[in-house]
This record gives structure tokens, sequence and C-alpha cells, in this order.
């Protein structure tokens, strides 16, 4: 009866836990999960998946990115990710009724809980978390076999097996091995020549642990000596080596000494109230870490360069619109979602601006953002498009060719008409399961001048080229502009950047000198930001130059510009967050309250 219960509370405890997960990965962290996708360029070939298998872990590394394409939609891959960091909790649990023949094991949970940790940071990779949960359904494999020997010949099959496999999971399973044969060995005798045996057990699986990687980098690998018993399956960047992976291997060898000597430091009597305890605990711990642990800025900067990616331009401005970002993607994201509706020359100065919001330099440290290239491309300037797609691929932390950036790139070179250099991209894109029906379509398109002037986008962007050369420079992208409205006078979205650029940077003499192309921009009303520079400008001058009146301006500006001055004068000029809160969208507060580095 005691057995059944227990059970079903297992059953219970199990099912919170993966809600518990999917609850977190899906309203709290979804991003991080959707970019991993992106990150990677998984091909479905026998020659790809023949590559990962030609190194230790790759098969791993495989499952990972297999598992990652499926990313692109965000239910599956919290669903995903939640599965297999369930599967840790619920493969350990096994090994444990296995070797104690119960089935309550809260400890458990803590080598599930400490991945789902891992995985907070992006750098951790899917199939680290798919490796360690097959390293411990391989020792439940490994603990059905009853016989002595055949089960110590399996067990060097599978401690080999799961190195060449799984990387450093098989670091686990050896430990746990050894712990699990001296176990059982002193379960049925103590007599001198079980100890022997038991040695004699032990030195073997060491031998072959420690000798088989070193075997494998001395004929087979070109590598590390860490990477050589780690392999890449777990994080980014290879060539170091996490503490918190070591505490995850040595996870299960711990647990399983826990619970032989649990009987003696734990009292019958005091087990279910120890338990009661340790699931409050458990509860508290995943809560806290979850939330002391996970980058929630970042979080949010990344759900910013997806919904770039996804084209969701409303849905930025709607998010904006909650909280203002404050991170360079989610202010160039904001940015260019204005540009792409029509709205930044009226809307900008409503979400606190700087200068540096339309373009993130691509001489970083670390990796070139994927959204580095997003306004380059919709502008027309396809050459600094690709500039960055190139940097962004040389700086990934593990050498992989991101999708979504091949995607790009291939979309840069038809706009210029190097089909050639398309031809390869598409290649590696008709290999994808999720790509290859746009690789298809765009193929057909670079051959068919007919259908490529059909295509609303490309077409566009092609008319929008810069067909003069000038010398680039990011602190003075507005050169870059300039050249893109001598090329196209009608590319208003690049008219708009140029002309918020100096009002950004308090330029009003070039400003002025580019508002009269207005007239030729179609204008209804022209725009609330020119209007109100305009206006303010007109305060600057002891006589107003007649071509400023030829600009009409609503009455309602006037009557805010009034106001305004009236605050100011009477002391607003020393309380900022007063005058934020009645003119923070007027380009009159952005004027008097935000500092440029020169000022």
């Amino acid at each position: 009866m005691n057995e059944v219960k227990n059970i079903r509370i297992s059953q219970i405890i199990n099912l919170l836990f993966f809600a518990a997960l999917v609850v977190f990965w899906g309203f709290f962290y979804s991003a991080h999960l959707v970019q991993k996708e992106q990150m990677q360029l998984f091909l479905l070939s026998f020659g790809y998946l023949k590559e990962h298998l030609a190194y230790q872990g790759g098969f791993a590394v495989y499952l990972g990115e297999f598992f990652s394409q499926f990313f692109l939609f965000k239910w599956i891959a919290v669903v995903l990710t939640s599965f297999f960091i369930y599967q840790i909790s619920y493969a350990t649990q096994k090994v444990l009724a296995q070797l104690f023949k119960a089935n309550l094991f809260l400890l458990a949970y803590v080598p599930a809980i400490v991945y789902h940790f891992l995985l907070l940071d992006k750098y951790y990779q899917l199939s680290g978390v798919i490796a360690v949960g097959l390293g411990i359904w391989t020792l439940s494999f490994y603990l059905m076999i009853k016989q002595p020997l055949r089960r110590y010949l399996s067990g060097l099959t599978l401690i080999i097996g799961s190195y060449w496999l799984l990387g450093g999971a098989y670091i686990l399973l050896l430990l746990s091995i050894i712990i699990i044969e001296v176990i059982l060995q002193f379960r049925n005798t103590i007599k001198k020549p079980g100890i022997q045996k038991v040695i004699a057990v032990v030195s073997v699986y060491l031998f072959v642990g420690i000798l088989t990687p070193l075997l494998c980098r001395k004929f087979f690998l070109i590598d590390t000596m860490l990477r050589s018993y780690i392999s890449a399956a777990y994080y980014q960047f290879s060539f170091l080596l996490p503490t918190p992976l070591l505490l995850v291997f040595l996870s299960l060898p711990v647990l399983i000494l826990v619970y032989v000597f649990k009987q003696k430091l734990i009292p019958v009597k005091a087990l279910k109230p120890v338990q009661v305890i340790f699931a409050f605990v458990l509860v508290i711990g995943f809560v806290w870490g979850s939330n002391k642990l996970a980058d929630f800025n970042e979080e949010t900067e990344l759900n910013y360069e997806n919904l770039v990616n996804q084209q969701k331009w409303e849905q930025i401005i709607s998010l904006a619109e909650q909280k203002t970002p404050e991170g360079r993607k989610g202010k160039l994201a904001l940015s260019l979602a204005l540009a792409k509706t029509g709205q930044m020359a009226n809307r900008l100065f409503a979400f606190s601006p700087s200068v540096n919001d339309f373009f993130i330099p691509f001489n970083i440290h670390g990796m070139a953002p994927l959204i580095a290239n997003e306004p380059y491309f919709y502008l027309g300037l396809s050459n600094f498009s690709k500039m960055l797609c190139i940097e962004t691929i040389e700086s990934t932390p593990d050498e992989k060719s991101p999708v979504r950036v091949v995607k790009r790139f291939a979309e840069n070179c038809i706009i210029d008409g190097q089909y050639a250099v398309a031809e390869k991209q598409l290649r590696y894109l008709k290999k994808t399961l999720f790509y290859s029906t746009w690789a298809k379509n765009a193929q057909k398109i670079i051959h068919n001048e007919v259908l490529f002037n059909e295509h609303p986008l490309w077409k566009k962007l092609r008319s929008q080229k810069v067909k003069d050369d000038f010398y680039f420079q990011f602190e003075r992208n507005d050169l870059a502009l300039v050249s893109l409205l001598r090329s196209n006078p009608q590319n208003k979205m690049a008219y708009e950047y140029l002309m918020c650029w100096y009002l950004l940077h308090k330029d009003f003499d070039e400003f002025l000198k580019y508002l009269p192309l207005t007239n030729t921009m179609e204008y209804a009303v022209l725009p609330q930001a020119f209007q109100e520079a305009i206006v303010y400008i007109k305060t600057l001058f002891p006589e107003v130059p007649e071509g400023l009146n030829e600009y009409k301006i609503d009455q309602d500006v006037y009557t805010n510009l009034n106001k305004y001055a009236e605050e100011f004068q009477q002391g607003g000029f020393n309380n900022p967050e007063e005058m934020k809160k009645r003119f923070g969208e007027t380009y009159w507060y952005y004027v008097h309250f935000t500092k440029l580095e020169d000022e």
C-alpha cells in the first residue's frame, strides 16, 4: 500500500515538475530558445550526419541540432526543452529505483534542476541536456544486465560507445558504474576475494575511461586535451570548462552514494519529515534559481531580435509602448519598426531615443549580433548588410553558420545580382527542413528576371541601391544615407533615417539643408518631429528666415511649445522628471534634457 502511494506521489511530482518547466520556458524565457534555431544550419543529409559521427560527442550535437531546428516554433521549443530536462530527473529515478527498490526519490530532481539553471545561459547547448539524459538511460540499461561477466564486458562497451556518441556524459556513466559495482559487490560479500575483484573491475574501468580519450586524441582527433574529454556538445566556447558542468557529471554518482548511506544518516521515523522539508527546499530553490540566474534583460533583447527576424513590426512597437527598450538591440528594433511602418518621423521622440539607436557597430567585442545587419538591408545598403552577415558568421563562438544570416546573405547577393554566390548559399538552405521551399523559390527567381521584378521587396531594394562609392564611417552613417538619397531621391525610409539622425545629433544646419526634400516625399502632413524641430529652430533666430515660414505647422504644435517654454522658464529646467511627465514625447524635451558626448 505504501509503495502504491509513493508511486502516485512520484507521478504527481513528475507532472508538476514538467508543468513548472513548461510555464517558465513558455512564459518567461522562450526568446532564448527561439534564437537557438537561428544560430545553426542543420542539413538533412547523410553527409551531415557522417560529419558529426566523425568526432566524439558528435552524435549528441547532431541530436541537439536536429531538435533545435523545430525551435522555429515557440511552443514546440518550450515543450521539447522541458521534456529533455524532465528526462534527466525521470531517468535518474529509474536508476535509483533499480538500485534501491523504492519509488520516491526527491534528490533525483537535483541534476535536472541544475541543468535547467545551466540552460538559462545561452552558451549551454541543448545537445548537452540530451547527452546527459541518454547517459543516465545507458546506466539504467547497464543495471538490467544481471550476470556479472556480461555486465562487465557490456560496461566497457557502453563507456567507450557513450564517449564517442555523447562526449563528456561518459564521465557520469563511468563514475556511476564504478560506484555501482562497489555497492553490488559489498552487498554480496565482504570477503577478501570479493574486495580484490572490486579493485580489479574498478581499475579496468578507470583505465579504459582515462585511456580512451588519450588514444582518440593520438590517432583520430585533432583537438585540445580538454575537448578530447568533454567534447563540443555542452558549451559553445569549447576551450573553456564551466565548473557547473562538472557538477552535473558528478551529480548522479554522488546521489547514489547518498542513498547508500541514507538509512545510516537519517532515522526511519525522521524520513517523511525530511522528505517534506526537502520538497519545500526544491521548490524554493527552483523558483529562486530561475529568477536569480536568468538574464531577463537579455531575454527582452532577444525577443526584439526575434521579432525583427519575423518582421512583426507592429508587435515591436506595441512592446515598446508598454516599456521602452533599454538595450541596443531593442532600440534598434524599435527604430527599424517605426521606419518600416512609416512612424519614425512622427513617433521616434516618444520613446526616449539616443544617437546610437539606429545602428550597432560591427567592431564590438564578441559575436556580431544577428540584428546588426537589418537596418542596412531594409535601407538598401546591401554591401553593409553582407559585411555584417560575414562578421556574424565569423564571430560565432562555436564556428557554426547561423541559418538566419546565411538566408540574409543569400538575399543580399540576389539583390546585388551576384547569383553564383547566392546559389552556393541556396544549396545549403535547400537541404534544410523549413527553408528548402524558400530556397527553391529564390532559385527560380534568380533565373527569371520577370519573377524578380514581381518580388515586392527585392525589386524595391535593388532600385534603392547606392550607385556611387563612399568611405564607410560608422560614426558618420549619415553619409551613407545621403548617398542612398542621391541614388534614389524617393527612398523615404532613408530620408527619415537621415533627418532623424540629424535631429538626434542636434545638427540643425544639416536638418535644414535637407528639409526641402519633404516636398518630394508626398507627406500629407509634415511629420510631428519635423514640425517640433522647425518651431524650435525658429526661436533661435532673432528674425525667422523666410524659407521656414513655408512649412505648414499645426496650431497644436505652437500651443504646446508655448506651454513647454512657460514650464521650462518657471523652473522646469531644474526638474527634468516633471518635464518628462508632461513633455517627454516632444523633440524639445530631447533637445534640453538629453546630453550628447560633445556637450
